[in-house]
């Protein structure tokens, strides 16, 4: 089923469909187009009349963030009873997956009754609906310690323990009062031993106080018998020869003397000659009083000279008056380059939405039919030449060389530059002073297209332009 969209149709007012990249089974079509008003490419993806809700549900999703896509979406909208999408240069499979619907979302799983049930069975309370926005405190119960410190512990003695006697109670019967006999005297406790001795602050001072010196013993460590001392005296004689022999072995400074006296005779020398060359100078100033004199008069006649002739004239500002097509096919073929001369004004008019085509070849050497695309550009003038530009769409690679000319031909043409398509613009910046009437632009390579109708080769110059 043919798609009322095709390669030429204008959508929404401002992108322009430039070529036809495919078709799925279900008859949704991908095709390549180009933004007119911000001059870039763009990929329209046009569904199928059952995938175009499935499409615009997509989009919705994909715009508020519930769908994750790569594509990033420009324009949605309906032309012809067909539902386009307008997005930025990406993939036909990103694009084909936004027709596909979305599974919609399971249920939420809601928790049975009885949960609630045990929740209370077992803690008394229901659970919460939501967790508590507080932070949970864990409580230990242990001890914290003490701010201050703790009072000394002192060991208190044992409490004596008294005798307890019980008696039974005395019956109603009158007895005379005895007198009671002394109590004997209860022996003291023998003390007992503490295994742990507690400190006291005068048991710390005691740690910081200096021991005692130890007693002088009979000999102290610096002293030697009387029998090594004699021993250390050989030592010491033996040294006093090595150093006699050190300085036998010295290096003599004499050498160093004679070498300095002579460099500073040199420089005394050197002295006296260059006050007398400065004095020779001084003296011969007033012969060249005259020579000055004259050469003062033979630089004002010439200041007069450059003033009386005439300034060089300003630079001519270009401006391109046409464009033509010189290309020469092989004897027998015919110009297919003919078709297109009517479209030759669009590839200087100033709007980079409208461009100048060539027949599309199958490799990038013309398929063997010419040597080379050639464009003529024309000035009002002859004019200073700063840089060309060279816009061009949809194309990379290729091999073309800039010329100027007083002649709108090849032959006799200055080559100012060279270049290759790596970019939508080309500027060649030309060297200073040059000036031409005309400017050539010899393709001698093709650049390769993407998209393409036929032939992957050609060209589609949009503008040039000359600074």
């Amino acid at each position: 089923m043919p798609q009322p969209i095709d390669v030429g149709s204008i959508l929404g007012g401002r992108y322009k469909v430039t070529g036809r990249i495919l078709a799925s089974a279900e008859n949704d079509v991908i095709l390549d187009g180009l933004d007119q008003v911000l001059n870039r490419p763009v990929s329209i993806l046009v569904a199928a009349v059952e995938n175009s809700a499935h499409l615009t549900q997509s989009s919705r999703e994909v715009a508020i963030g519930t769908r994750v896509s790569n594509v990033s979406i420009l324009d949605l909208g309906v032309q012809d009873n067909s539902t386009y999408l307008i997005a930025s240069r990406t993939t036909p499979a990103d694009l084909l997956d936004l027709v596909v619907p979305t599974e919609p979302a399971e249920d939420v799983y809601q928790e049975p009754f009885f949960t609630d049930t045990l929740s209370t069975e077992i803690f008394g309370r229901a659970r919460d609906e939501a967790p508590s926005g507080g932070a949970y405190v864990y409580d230990d119960n242990s001890p914290l310690p003490p701010s201050a410190a703790l009072p000394k512990v002192t060991k208190q003695p044992a409490p004596r323990t008294a005798a307890v006697t019980s008696t039974p109670i005395p019956t109603p019967a009158v007895v005379p009062p005895a007198v009671a006999a002394p109590a004997a005297p209860v022996a003291p406790e023998a003390p007992v031993e503490e295994k742990v001795t507690l400190w006291d602050e005068q048991d710390y001072d005691a740690v910081d106080e200096v021991p005692a010196e130890a007693p002088v013993e009979a000999r102290r460590p610096g002293t030697f018998p009387a029998e090594l001392r004699g021993s250390s005296e050989e030592y010491a004689a033996a040294e006093l020869l090595d150093d006699e022999d050190d300085d036998e072995n010295a290096p003599r400074t004499s050498g160093r003397l004679l070498t300095g006296g002579i460099v500073a005779v040199l420089l005394i020398v050197a002295l006296i000659f260059a006050v007398q060359h400065i004095g020779g100078l001084f003296g011969g100033s007033s012969n060249q009083a005259g020579s000055s004199t004259s050469a003062a008069s033979t630089a004002d006649a010439t200041q007069e000279q450059t003033s009386e002739a005439p300034a060089e004239p300003a630079p001519v500002t270009p401006v391109v008056k046409n464009l033509t097509d010189i290309t020469a096919y092989a004897p027998g073929v015919q110009n297919y380059s003919e078709t297109y001369y009517p479209r030759l004004k669009d590839a200087f008019d100033g709007n980079k939405a409208t461009y100048w085509p060539t027949v599309e070849f199958s490799d990038a050497n013309f398929g063997s039919l010419t040597d080379g695309v050639n464009l003529v550009v024309e000035l009002a003038e002859e004019s200073t030449i700063s840089s060309v530009t060279i816009n061009q769409l949809a194309g990379t690679g290729g091999q073309f060389n800039i010329l100027t000319n007083s002649q709108p031909e090849l032959a006799g043409a200055t080559k100012i530059g060279s270049g290759s398509f790596s970019a939508p613009d080309f500027t060649l910046t030309a060297a200073s002073g040059v000036k031409a009437k005309y400017i050539i632009v010899n393709f001698t390579e093709l650049p390769k297209l993407q998209p393409f109708n036929t032939y992957p080769y050609g060209l589609k110059i949009t503008e040039i332009s000359v600074k």
